[in-house]
């Protein structure tokens, strides 16, 4: 995955704020060994299904067989379209496909959008909480977010929330801690979750009982907010609001075209 914070002209927006006392709580030590072991039993049947020969349709948007980015979603204007990193190509499954692009909208704030979209290996599709860590990102708190979407089933889309923090150093040699919220999905072929162990569930699923590999994508939102300060609680919401302003312009874009 590409370092997306280097760009000079994020918004200085402090760190977010840890859930509310409504949402959703870190998982349970009962929990956590059953997802244990759901990704055990995944693999082992992966691994005794590695003569699949079907694969799904991809369940975002392709062009030339890329996962493809609108240049404009609502009010936020792109950049240029990329692909994966020499990086990425090198670590990833040579059937891997990747786009990315950052958004602006009129005020000037920025997002960073990217797909990643497996091909036949299902190696092809990572947790960003894998990645992010070797980029010095530390995840402080991770829950998942319900944002209104109507082109949805049952009209919300439920993304996983992720607020990080990285220490820099100054050009006058001081540190400063940068924050960050980041937003994720997981895409198959009329399949959505935030959870990777669903994703190996149903994957363990359509491999045994009907032969079929799914084209995983997973669509990942990082919105920069600048060096930490005390103004933490408001600017956080700001920076998320403005998180599901771009998931609900974004969205009716990435789903295929009939």
């Amino acid at each position: 995955m590409k370092d997306l914070s280097s760009s000079s002209s994020a918004p200085q927006v402090p760190a977010p704020p840890a859930p509310a006392a409504g949402g959703a709580r870190g998982p349970t030590v009962r929990q956590l060994s059953l997802v244990v072991v759901i990704l055990a039993v995944g693999l082992i049947f992966t691994a005794l299904t590695s003569d699949v020969t079907r694969v799904s349709e991809a369940g975002v948007r392709v062009v030339n067989d890329q996962p493809y980015l609108e240049e404009r979603v609502g009010d936020w204007q792109g950049g240029a379209l990329m692909g994966l990193t020499e990086e990425e190509q090198r670590l990833l499954p040579s059937d891997t496909q990747g786009g990315r692009r950052l958004y602006l909208n009129s005020l000037s704030n920025e997002v960073y959008c990217s797909v990643v979209l497996a091909g036949r290996d299902v190696t092809s599709i990572h947790r960003p909480e894998l990645c992010l860590p070797g980029q010095g990102w530390v995840i402080q708190s991770e829950y998942t977010e319900a944002i209104p979407v109507a082109q949805v089933p049952g009209g919300t889309l439920k993304v996983m929330r992720m607020n990080t923090a990285r220490t820099i150093r100054l050009p006058n040699g001081q540190t400063a801690r940068l924050q960050s919220i980041f937003l994720y999905w997981f895409v198959g072929k009329d399949r959505l979750t935030p959870y990777h162990w669903q994703r190996i569930l149903w994957t363990t699923k359509d491999r045994v009982l009907h032969n079929t590999n799914h084209r995983w994508a997973y669509i990942l939102i990082h919105i920069p907010m600048g060096v930490e300060s005390p103004d933490t609680p408001r600017q956080a919401e700001e920076a998320m609001k403005l998180g599901r302003d771009f998931v609900q312009a974004i969205y009716p874009t990435l789903l295929p075209r009939s």
